[in-house]
């Protein structure tokens, strides 16, 4: 029984769809297009925040310009925030960058909200995940004092 092969033109083709496909996602990357875009918008309101553990297991949330605490996340609440503080905490910790390098909350005027850590230029984009989330978040900006605007 003679045996069962791939034809050696359909392998080259697939490698060179291999290829090709490696090329493009490493050139969107190198130059910033497609996926890897820098998304673009002007930001409307903006507030720094730091976030510190309390000692019951909360979340003590100050305005990073006035040191005034704005909010208190109770203890096994805002799981959401919960989650995008501890991503971006992870790099900071990586990088031996302490809570008192303010976390960067952002509105932009095509609708984003954006949590930006600027120590580690890493980005977490709320607005990606839902009204609840989007909620959770947009009380950030304004509880405990007005924000500014850029």
């Amino acid at each position: 029984m003679p045996g069962i092969g791939v034809p050696k033109g359909a392998l080259y083709m697939a490698l060179a769809l291999i290829v090709l496909t490696f090329a493009l996602a490493i050139s969107a990357r190198v130059f910033g297009f497609g996926a890897f875009a820098p998304e673009t918008g002007t930001p409307i309101i903006t507030r720094s925040l730091t976030f510190t553990d309390a000692p019951d297991g909360g979340i003590l949330v100050h305005d990073a310009e006035s040191k005034a605490l704005a909010t208190v996340l109770p203890p096994n609440s805002s799981n959401f925030v919960r989650g995008a503080l501890r991503a971006l905490t992870r790099k900071r910790r990586l990088a031996t960058i302490g809570p008192e390098v303010a976390f960067v909350l952002t509105r932009f005027d095509d609708g984003r909200l954006v949590l930006i850590d600027p120590a580690t230029k890493a980005t977490v984009s709320v607005s990606s995940f839902g009204p609840t989330q989007i909620a959770s978040f947009d009380s950030l900006l304004v509880v405990g004092r007005k924000a500014t605007a850029p």
